[in-house]
């Protein structure tokens, strides 16, 4: 049935209100362009999630809208990493971070997630007539002109397009998949690993910003001791890949803790150290999906962040590559409107299309990046155990990490329309806004 739009003013529809989603909602308010962002839980800022890492692109994309100096002060700056056996022993230590900081002068910070959620949402222009809570999708209607957005409580959001920026488990995305496929029901993502993920105050007996990574059969933890907290992360190998989504209990994941135990997190600190004084309700077991879709759009409706690219968040990279990923896309849209087309159907074909376009190469290398570090260093096969043990200790891990990261962070996208001083390290970025030197 078709529907028409209640306006002609081009209009966003953003699904998701983490923080791909927020700064989504920074860029194209720089963009000038209208839009309302849906969250369906009741509230925005909130505690429950892992921390995260924050690379020299993400930073310098942040610095671009006034936010960068805001995060170094509450964030820890990272150094080096330590690698681990689960017995406390170490096996490796190198600098990781302090070399990419040295190139492209923004530093790599480790932070709360929650945190980051505050800060972008607290510095939003408008934000309590921008973003809806407790606006649950139940359907999409696309139209010639626009899509028509129905909430669970029977109201109806109108708009251009809507950007799917809704996490893992993506309501816009089964939607989407819907169109195209008619019934088809097949789940993209597939889990290979649980994930259990907290926080626990800061520990004056280890060092801050120091990356500690432990190794062993089937699991493998990172923490990092932070300004203010630490935040943990395990990631266990499930014993059958499965595309159910799965809720565990608190008692599973009291149980899941207490399994944990005498895994050594650092050298001389174990699991139950860390644990009993956590934040324990704060913590997180979940099965961690992996997936990349080959296909990123249909008509209005684009998919963003973890919707489209998810990983392991052994390598960092999930809120780094969705960053970007929403830069390149807002790029796109500010591209469409500047050349007097609007958003015709051509004209957000050609945008969808040059957006998957760009960020097709650096997603699949980013997703085949994590799907081989979480394999290789939870041992899931004896070349993984062999290389991780007896290979990576002889090799020169600066100068490769240096080596892997040079063009990924050089290459990271700005938005083309906002000037900006950008801090410059020894290795000079590639990419700088229009009209900008």
């Amino acid at each position: 049935m078709a529907v028409k739009s209640n306006t002609n003013k081009p209009r966003v529809i953003v699904a998701g209100g983490g923080p791909i989603g927020l700064y989504t909602a920074h860029a194209l308010a720089k963009a000038n362009i209208d839009y309302v962002i849906l969250e369906q839980n009741s509230e925005i800022v909130r505690m429950r999630g892992a921390g995260i890492v924050m690379t020299p692109n993400t930073m310098r994309l942040l610095d671009q809208i006034g936010l960068c100096e805001r995060i170094e002060k509450r964030g820890t700056v990272l150094n080096s990493k330590v690698n681990l056996l689960q017995d406390g022993r170490e096996t490796v230590r190198f600098r990781l971070f302090e070399p990419m900081q040295e190139a492209f002068a923004y530093p790599t910070i480790g932070f709360s997630r929650r945190d980051l959620i505050q800060i972008l949402y607290e510095n939003l222009p408008e934000r309590e007539s921008r973003i809806k809570t407790n606006a649950r999708i139940v359907d999409i209607e696309t139209h010639d002109n626009g899509v028509r957005v129905r909430l669970a409580d029977g109201s109806i959001e109108e708009g251009s397009l809507i950007i799917g920026v809704d996490g893992v488990h993506s309501k816009t995305r089964e939607i989407m998949r819907k169109l195209v496929n008619g019934d088809e029901k097949a789940y993209p993502m597939l889990a290979s690993y649980q994930g259990f993920f907290g926080r626990a105050p800061r520990r004056d007996d280890i060092p801050t910003g120091t990356f500690y990574e432990s190794h062993g059969t089937g699991l493998a933890s990172q923490v990092v001791n932070g300004i203010e907290h630490m935040y943990f992360a395990f990631f266990r190998q499930l014993p059958t890949p499965t595309t159910a989504r799965r809720r565990f209990t608190q008692q599973e994941l009291e149980e899941e803790a207490e399994r944990l135990s005498e895994v050594h997190l650092f050298p001389t600190v174990k699991f139950k150290d860390v644990w009993s004084t956590a934040d324990q309700e704060a913590a997180s077991l979940v099965h961690i999906e992996e997936g990349l879709l080959d296909k990123w759009y249909h008509g209005r409706i684009v998919l963003l962040g973890d919707a489209v690219h998810k990983m392991t968040p052994v390598n960092g990279s999930g809120l780094n590559l969705g960053l970007q990923s929403a830069a390149a896309l807002v790029n796109q849209l500010h591209d469409a409107l500047s050349t007097g087309s609007g958003f015709t159907n051509e004209a957000l074909e050609k945008a969808f299309h040059n957006y998957q376009t760009v960020q097709t190469e650096r997603a699949q290398e980013t997703y085949k990046e994590g799907h081989m570090m979480t394999r290789m260093i939870s041992w899931t096969t004896w070349f993984g155990w062999f290389f991780d043990r007896f290979v990576i200790p002889w090799l020169n891990l600066e100068a490769t990490a240096e080596k892997q990261s040079r063009g990924r962070l050089a290459n990271g996208h700005v938005l083309d329309f906002v000037p900006f001083e950008s801090r410059v390290g020894t290795i000079p970025w590639n990419n700088m806004p229009k009209g900008q030197a």
